[in-house]
């Protein structure tokens, strides 16, 4: 199966379950950059319900710029704030222990361009699950591709609002189960059972 969509920040778990489902994958780079969108933010579950963390851009509103041309921000320390966040959350899950150092590297690290860090995420989560990621990157915009299944209306945060299968998470006596967060949050819970789980 042919599936396009962008990569994301850790992405959400319906954005995993299509992209370890496809044998070829295009990420999409090559369209204008739109802010409030999961390209630069993920959402995990922590003591006080669900966290966004987002990557701070430099992106100028006056023109329009490609996704593959947004770079990060680095006047803050927000790697520091998110693995700490990242931490906080998921230090007591079943299976924190045992990815925390996949996660290191990628929080220690300064990639210039969004899209790098974002590739560099989901390698991450292809490495804990012990899968190969293979993809091709667009090299110009088109809004219809023939023998693509087309995911990347996933993106909006409106077409996250899924009735995903539940799992236990860390909080849920708390807050109840959040749906579709970042794919961490299932993968701190469930550990290599969740490509079992995504494909049931």
């Amino acid at each position: 199966m042919k599936t396009i969509i962008h990569p994301t920040y850790f992405p959400n778990i319906q954005m995993l379950k299509h992209v370890i489902k496809s044998n070829n994958i295009l990420f999409e780079i090559s369209d204008n950059y739109v802010k409030q969108t999961q390209r630069n933010r993920m959402s995990i579950y922590t003591a006080n319900g669900r966290l966004d963390l987002t990557i701070p851009v430099k992106f100028s509103s006056s023109k329009r710029e490609k996704f593959k041309d947004i770079k990060i921000c680095y006047e803050t320390n927000w790697q520091k704030n998110h693995l700490k966040s990242i931490q906080i959350a998921y230090r007591n899950s079943p299976y924190y222990n045992f990815f925390e150092e996949n996660l290191l590297e990628i929080f220690n690290q300064k990639e210039k361009f969004l899209i790098d860090f974002n590739i560099k995420s989901i390698r991450i989560i292809h490495q804990i699950l012990e899968i190969n990621l293979k993809y091709n990157l667009t090299k110009e915009f088109k809004k219809k591709y023939e023998n693509h299944k087309d995911l990347r209306e996933l993106l909006n945060f409106n077409s996250t609002k899924i009735k995903g299968k539940k799992y236990c998470q860390v909080f849920n006596e708390k807050h109840g189960f959040i749906e579709n967060l970042s794919s961490l949050d299932l993968i701190f819970n469930k550990g290599l059972n969740t490509i079992d789980f995504l494909n049931n």
